[in-house]
C-alpha cells in the first residue's frame, strides 16, 4: 500500500497530492520491501526498536517506555527532560538484564546481503545516547553491525543537534530532538549527499519529521512505515510491565507476570 505525500502536508497519512520531487511513504510488514527501492547513491536509515529488535518482554519495551513517560507527564506533571531523566537509569538496568530478540528473524540475512552488495546503511534510534553502549551490545549480540556499512567511520557528537551520538554506524537522537534534525546533522558530515534516501521506522510521526528535512534538499525521500510489530505493540499491558518490575532482580515473562496478576486478583 503505497502514499504519494507532499512533505508540506505530511500531516494526514490519508492526503494525497501530487509531488514535483520524489517523496513516496508506504506501509509495509515485509522489511525485504526495504530493497526494491535501492538506488545508485541510496542511503538506508533503519530504525532500531520495534523495526529491528524488541525485548523478549513487556518490560523495557519501547512502549512500556512511552506508557512510564506519558504518566509521568500528565499524572505527576513533570517536564519532559525531567521526565526522561527520572526513567533512564531504571530503563539503563532493564536493558542490562533483558534479552532482546529480532523483530523479523530474516533481518539479518538482509542486512548482510545489502553489506555485501555495499549499500551504506546506518542505524537511527531515539535511544538516548547514554545507552549506545547497552544497545550496540544489544544489535550485535543479534547480528547487527552498521559499524562498516556507513560512509562516516569515525564517532562523532553534533553538538548543534542537542549532543546527538553518531557511533559505530548507529545515530543516537539527542534528548530533546527530533530524527529528522539529528540526521540532518549526519548528513552535512558526508563528503557527498545521496541523491535518495531510505528510512525504516514503525513510526510515522518520525518517517514525516525526516522527510520534511529530506525533501528541502532536493534528495529522493523514501519511508517505509513498518508494522511488523504492530500487533505486539497493541497487546502492551502496563499491569504486566509494572508486575514485571516488582520483580527486576529476575525479569519475569509475560507469561508468569500474568500468571501472578491472577493470582493477586
Amino acid at each position: 500500500m503505497k502514499y504519494q505525500i507532499p512533505v508540506l502536508a505530511l500531516c494526514s497519512l490519508f492526503s494525497f497530492f501530487p509531488l514535483s520531487s520524489e517523496a513516496l511513504i508506504t506501509d509495509s510488514n515485509d522489511i525485504g520491501h526495504a530493497i526494491t527501492y535501492y538506488a545508485e547513491d541510496t542511503l538506508f536509515a533503519f530504525d532500531l526498536d520495534n523495526t529491528l529488535i524488541a525485548p523478549s518482554q513487556h518490560l523495557g519495551s519501547d512502549e512500556w517506555f512511552t506508557h512510564h513517560l506519558d504518566e509521568l507527564m500528565n499524572k505527576e506533571g513533570m517536564h519532559r527532560n525531567d521526565a526522561v531523566q527520572k526513567i533512564l537509569p531504571v530503563y539503563v538496568e532493564v536493558l542490562r538484564r533483558t534479552d532482546m530478540s529480532l523483530v523479523d528473524a530474516s533481518i539479518p540475512e538482509l542486512l548482510e546481503k545489502m553489506k555485501k552488495k555495499n549499500i551504506p546503511m546506518i542505524g537511527l534510534t531515539k535511544r538516548d545516547p547514554s545507552l549506545s553502549d547497552i544497545t550496540l551490545k544489544q544489535i550485535s549480540s543479534l547480528n547487527i553491525d552498521f559499524s562498516s556499512t556507513s560512509h562516516v567511520k569515525e564517532d562523532h557528537v553534533f553538538e548543534e543537534a542537542g549532543g546527538t551520538l553518531y557511533k559505530n554506524g548507529v545515530i543516537f537522537v539527542g534528548q530533546g530532538m527530533n530524527k529528522g534534525p539529528a540526521l540532518l546533522a549526519f548528513l552535512k558530515k558526508l563528503n557527498k549527499m545521496p541523491k535518495r534516501i531510505v528510512v525504516i521506522d514503525d513510526k510515522l510521526s518520525h518517517i514525516e519529521n525526516i522527510a520534511s528535512v529530506v525533501e528541502p534538499l532536493g534528495i529522493d525521500f523514501i519511508g517505509i512505515r513498518y508494522g511488523k510489530a504492530d500487533e505486539k505493540v497493541k497487546a502492551f499491558d502496563p499491569k504486566i510491565a509494572k508486575k514485571q518490575l516488582e520483580h527486576f532482580h529476575r525479569i519475569l515473562s509475560d507469561e508468569q507476570a500474568m500468571h501472578l496478576l491472577k493470582l493477586s486478583d
